[in-house]
């Protein structure tokens, strides 16, 4: 949303504000310079005007675990497999998330929403001598990059408070790779992860696996995949808010698990917030068009800067002009009356949001919508 469209918004919005809502402001104001603590309310795209209530603030984003995933689960020959998890490991960490953790943190900070659906939080471990070829468990146990705890400690940096609500682990997998010492273990394991604000109320966490799920005979690998969800109370509403990653490597399997999904909250009461990355496109996808027909509602808002698009940059993620085409990140709501105002944007998807290397935050655009109610 432009500047000139953001201002006429806002100033559209504050027209009703009364004496009585000014002086709570001025009130509001003589308490903060009281030294009270307070969650300060997140950054609207025009942070200039100040409104009389803060909106409800949600935000999803894939935050790229690397590198494709694609060469590996296409092999045509197992005996490919071990060069091609080095490749796949090498450009894991030439995509450098610890730097890229801290352009994720803020954004966060920018907006702070009151809650957050992450998507390819991983968990990346070896072990060296490797022994996978023998032993189809995974238990390589050094950590190589806890994507979790990097992003955590990034946003403490920025002096953020956020908990982990929720998670689903979701695919565990370790394959060898080799290298100048030898034969080593490479694990990924893979989460969906809610975060909340501090001051938001958490309960009834939920996180299960989906039954309908792709698997790769040839690697004797089945692609685990699920949801979560908790109910967050917000200035006194309780909404139920899931978070998920739906198969992005076969349309039969992501169209199963949709329905699915509709099928666990048919019988939600609660106001739905249902975010995550759908792998579905905008607006003709299967997928999508079986969350309308369950009276699912986009709430993304077309603007002049764009239409939303959230995937994908390069794999290197080093792509100078951004390759978004897609949108298949996107924030659904359901029982829920729609407030008179909506905002939603992409965030880390602008040539100023490159790291200093280069790199993108993520192969990702993030989604932001804030909810205003009157």
């Amino acid at each position: 949303m432009n500047m000139t469209t953001q201002t006429k918004f806002y100033n559209q919005f504050l027209k009703g504000l009364s004496s009585v809502k000014v002086t709570f402001l001025l009130f509001a104001i003589l308490l903060s310079l009281a030294g009270c603590e307070r969650i300060s309310p997140p950054m609207l795209p025009d942070d200039s005007t100040v409104v009389d209530a803060e909106p409800l603030t949600v935000m999803t984003y894939n935050v790229y675990v690397g590198s494709s995933a694609e060469p590996i689960l296409s092999v045509e020959n197992v005996l490919q497999v071990p060069t091609e998890v080095a490749n796949m490991y090498n450009n894991v960490l030439a995509s450098d998330f610890p730097s890229r953790a801290v352009a994720i943190a803020k954004s966060i900070k920018t907006y702070q929403p009151h809650l957050i659906g992450l998507q390819e939080i991983s968990l990346i471990r070896r072990q060296s001598p490797g022994d996978s070829i023998t032993n189809r468990v995974p238990d390589a146990e050094e950590v190589v990059l806890d994507y979790l705890q990097i992003l955590m400690n990034a946003l403490q940096a920025e002096g953020l408070n956020y908990q982990v609500a929720a998670q689903i682990q979701n695919i565990d997998a370790e394959m060898p790779m080799f290298t100048d010492a030898g034969i080593v273990d490479v694990r990924l394991t893979d989460y969906d992860v809610i975060l909340s604000r501090s001051d938001v109320t958490i309960s009834r966490p939920t996180s299960a696996s989906f039954t309908n799920i792709l698997s790769i005979e040839m690697l004797g690998l089945e692609i685990q995949r699920g949801y979560t969800a908790v109910d967050a109370t917000i200035d006194g509403v309780t909404y139920r808010f899931v978070n998920t990653h739906l198969e992005a490597f076969a349309a039969e399997n992501r169209v199963a698990q949709t329905q699915e999904l509709v099928d666990i909250l048919s019988d939600e009461t609660l106001p739905i917030i249902l975010l995550g990355d759908f792998n579905t496109r905008a607006p003709n996808g299967t997928a999508y068009q079986t969350l309308l027909s369950a009276g699912y509602v986009d709430v993304w808002q077309m603007d002049s800067e764009g239409i939303g698009n959230t995937c994908c940059q390069d794999d290197d993620i080093l792509n100078e002009v951004s390759d978004l085409t897609v949108r298949i990140d996107q924030v659904f709501v359901r029982n829920l009356e729609l407030p008179t105002s909506i905002m939603t944007h992409t965030v880390g998807d602008k040539p100023s949001h490159r790291l200093p290397s280069g790199l993108w935050p993520s192969d990702h655009a993030g989604v932001v919508a804030h909810f205003i109610f009157e």
